[in-house]
């Protein structure tokens, strides 16, 4: 019964640490989005200062209107990722204490 008992218990613990590999992999994943996020921020405060300093009337209401939702969405965005960063990290160091408590 100790054999069975300790196959089972590696088992287990193969599988909180394959799922601690895929949330890190997700977590990889959401740093990327967040940082194209960024630099696409970047590109459009760019041609911004470039391109729009002389708009004006219409032109310019519809444009700031629209900036300001694209800086709105991405603050909503960072916050968002961030969340979710930090709810991946709790449930990667939970699944690394169960990993830990099967050796």
């Amino acid at each position: 019964m100790e054999l069975i008992d300790e196959i089972e218990r590696k088992v287990q613990r193969r599988k909180y640490l394959l799922m601690v590999d895929l949330l890190e992999g997700y977590r990889s994943n959401i740093n990327q989005a967040l940082s194209r996020m960024g630099n696409s921020k970047q590109i459009y405060q760019s041609a911004h200062s470039r391109y729009a300093y002389n708009w004006k009337g219409q032109t310019r209401d519809a444009y700031d209107e629209i900036g300001a939702e694209l800086h709105h969405t991405g603050n909503k965005v960072n916050v968002q990722g961030e969340q979710l960063i930090s709810e991946i990290n709790k449930e990667i160091r939970r699944l690394l204490a169960k990993a830990e408590g099967l050796r």
